[in-house]
């Protein structure tokens, strides 16, 4: 049975997640497990599957793991979902870490089974106790995925749920404060999928200046993906303009009314033909003001800690290139209790 896969590129792919146990594995003095370990290695699966049943049903709870990974990929054996998630459970519940992750993931959305994300959270929660930060990962898959914190019903936006989730307050938040710790923290760690969806929340994310944070994540990176290359990018530009606590994307969706301000101070002081002027770019940022009546999510890892403000306002000066000349526009930016912001250009 063809196991099911959600569309989204940076889900925490199953063979990444068992892929870990192979370079995470202690040395063996059990030879019986070297030889069904050396024969999985050889590729030689049906061999291997054979070995580590004959070690499960001795009672040997890693042999379990490379069960519950071969039924689950369909080697040595037929791909069974179902066997292999039934696998998992009992190498966890015998206290297998590696387990842990593994049956978390065949909890969420997309893989196959019935959904139920309360049993990912709580088995990622112990991979995590158990040492794998990596499962962070999960932990904010299990957030991302839940109907519950979604706001976009049907491809559209359901203001009602909208405005439900953006004035939650802290005491509301605590999957979601767990959640991006965790994921930060397998970021930290340097798993890679983990960087790269922690980057992408990132670059919409408000309050803090997030650019640096985007920088230590991607740069140095030499098999970025385009997406997160243009992140990259972006993160950079926005660094070199002076300090700021918009988001580098929401910079990029506020100029073109920043290019409005400008074009009505313009219009307003007798410039002519303003409307044929096509030479607008940010030149800098500068004089950015604490956030007022902040209220700050209380995230402890270094890559997110105060970069979430759920209430707050703040101000900056954009200078501006336009019509032949420079202009100075003060912006004001109200948190929106999402990660990003709303704003208002004086001119």
């Amino acid at each position: 049975m063809k196991m099911s896969r959600s569309f989204s590129a940076l889900l925490l792919s199953l063979s990444l997640c068992l892929g870990g146990l192979l370079a995470a594995l202690p040395a063996h003095a059990d030879e019986a497990f070297d030889n069904a370990f050396g024969a999985y290695q050889a590729r030689q699966y049906d061999s291997a599957f054979q070995q580590f049943s004959q070690l499960a049903a001795a009672g040997d709870n890693r042999a379990k793991s490379f069960l519950a990974m071969m039924t689950l990929r369909g080697q040595g054996t037929t791909a069974d979902i179902h066997a292999g998630a039934a696998l998992a459970r009992a190498c966890a519940e015998g206290g297998e870490p590696t387990c842990y992750a593994i049956y978390a993931e065949l909890n969420l959305p997309g893989q196959g089974l019935p959904v139920d994300l309360e049993l990912a959270r709580s088995w990622t929660r112990k991979a995590i106790a158990g040492g794998d930060v990596r499962a962070g990962y999960l932990l904010w898959q299990a957030y991302q995925l839940d109907p519950a914190n979604q706001y976009i019903v049907d491809g559209k936006t359901d203001n009602a749920k909208y405005n439900q989730l953006r004035h939650r307050v802290v005491s509301q938040r605590a999957n979601q404060i767990e959640a991006i710790d965790a994921l930060a923290g397998a970021a930290d760690a340097g798993y890679a999928p983990a960087r790269l969806m922690l980057s992408a929340l990132l670059i919409e994310q408000s309050g803090g200046g997030t650019s640096e944070q985007l920088i230590s994540l991607l740069d140095g990176n030499p098999e970025l993906p385009e997406k997160f290359l243009n992140y990259l990018r972006l993160a950079q530009q926005v660094q070199s303009l002076g300090p700021t606590r918009a988001a580098p994307k929401l910079i990029v969706d506020a100029l073109p009314a920043a290019r409005a301000s400008a074009a009505r101070a313009l219009a307003a002081a007798g410039t002519a033909n303003v409307t044929q002027c096509k030479d607008f770019r940010l030149m800098s940022i500068s004089n950015v003001t604490e956030l007022t009546d902040g209220v700050w999510l209380p995230l402890t890892n270094a890559l997110v800690t105060d970069t979430y403000p759920i209430r707050g306002r703040w101000d900056e000066q954009w200078k501006v290139f336009f019509c032949d000349g420079e202009r100075v526009l003060n912006v004001r930016f109200e948190a929106d209790g999402l990660g990003g912001a709303d704003y208002r250009f004086s001119d």
